[in-house]
């Protein structure tokens, strides 16, 4: 077994793996042999050496020729990539995710032709053959340049500006719209629930409505928003059913389609419960509890402590970037947080020294419970 078949086996066991929807996660092994074979083949580039120009060739190459790749697979090529280098932790990851989102509507295409992107605009394989079975009467002449052109209209591409004209329709609607009627949050409230949501898959993982990806949607509404240092815990108890109305107003207005509606539903369906028990606690210990969901994730019993702190000691480098990722969009406030424990502790020297450099200890204020004994003391005196 060489290095790349090693990284796939490791990938299909992860916990990355199982956040993949039950269609990317059928697909996901062939999607890989296939485009590491071509990576190598055409580009000759390990796994974990791929660039963002290397992708987009191999995407709308011979990958994505074959007639017999179905719909559900082309479907499931772009997340299962994108998956596949974050768990393999490479070094251009943000630019390989941009490419791979760029590069989709043309893959799709190809797809569907079951040709190359070449083909589709150049010259194909039946035309050179005949060309090169005719003698030569003169010398050969450069082919004259084809300008690609989309092979059928898109939809405008989105961007911040669109996604930010999105996220003002959605707020001036709710008032009225069916879907955010009868909700137990206020009007504000699901407003701040819903622009927090399309603004941090945007910002954390580059996906605009009709992108979103089942693991990075799970990410954003159960494990970020609830770190969210603003957020209520009523609007934790609210992120499942505000998003789902969400959900149903994009598909409604043909925002997203029913592909992308089917994820994000799937993304939800489990999650009401977890999100009841982190609106129960404290942020300080939400962020303990999906740290523990994380090494659970990875099969290991987190009620045996010496079993899930030995996990941890072997996994400090991955259960870091796991919660780098989730308190990522709260940096400023973790960077607020930590200079007030600074200035802290810069406060106490201060103190110990005007004390003659004696450290005095501060016993934290406690409930005070008499004794039926102490009690009949003091009646005495």
């Amino acid at each position: 077994m060489n290095e790349q078949e090693e990284h796939v086996k490791q990938f299909l066991t992860s916990s990355t793996y199982h956040q993949l929807s039950a269609n990317q996660q059928k697909h996901a092994q062939d999607i890989l042999v296939r485009f590491n074979q071509q990576m190598k083949n055409e580009q000759h580039l390990a796994d974990t050496a791929w660039t963002p120009q290397a992708v987009k060739e191999v995407m709308v190459g011979d990958f994505i020729a074959d007639p017999a790749l179905t719909n559900q697979f082309g479907i499931a090529v772009a997340p299962v990539l994108k998956a596949y280098q974050k768990f393999l932790g490479v070094d251009q990851l943000k630019e390989i995710v941009q490419a791979i989102d760029d590069q989709r509507a043309n893959m799709n295409a190809c797809r569907k032709a079951h040709k190359t992107w070449a083909q589709l605009h150049g010259t194909d394989n039946a035309e050179q053959s005949s060309a090169a079975a005719k003698p030569a009467s003169k010398p050969a002449q450069p082919a004259p340049t084809v300008k690609i052109q989309p092979t059928a209209p898109a939809k405008p591409a989105w961007s911040e500006e669109k996604l930010a004209q999105l996220i003002k329709q959605v707020k001036r609607d709710m008032p009225a719209v069916p879907e955010f009627q009868h909700q137990a949050l206020s009007l504000d409230e699901q407003q701040y629930v819903a622009a927090e949501f399309l603004n941090l898959m945007h910002q954390e993982f580059n996906e605009y409505p009709g992108e979103w990806v089942f693991a990075d949607l799970q990410r954003v509404l159960g494990m970020m928003m609830p770190l969210d240092p603003a957020i209520t815990p009523k609007q934790i108890k609210n992120i499942v059913p505000t998003a789902q109305a969400l959900f149903d107003y994009l598909k409604r207005n043909g925002v997203i389609t029913m592909d992308q509606y089917k994820v994000g539903m799937k993304a939800i369906a489990n999650m009401q419960n977890s999100q009841e028990m982190l609106a129960s606690l404290s942020r300080k210990e939400r962020e303990t509890q999906l740290m523990l969901s994380f090494i659970n994730s990875n099969g290991i019993n987190t009620d045996d402590v010496q079993a899930a702190e030995a996990w941890m000691d072997d996994h400090r480098d991955e259960v870091a970037a796991f919660m780098r990722t989730l308190l990522n969009p709260w940096r400023d406030y973790e960077h607020q947080q930590l200079v007030k424990r600074q200035e802290e502790s810069r406060r106490r020297t201060q103190l110990a020294s005007a004390n003659g450099g004696k450290v005095t200890h501060h016993r934290a204020p406690r409930g005070i419970k008499f004794s039926k004994k102490a009690r009949k003391k003091r009646r005495r005196k």
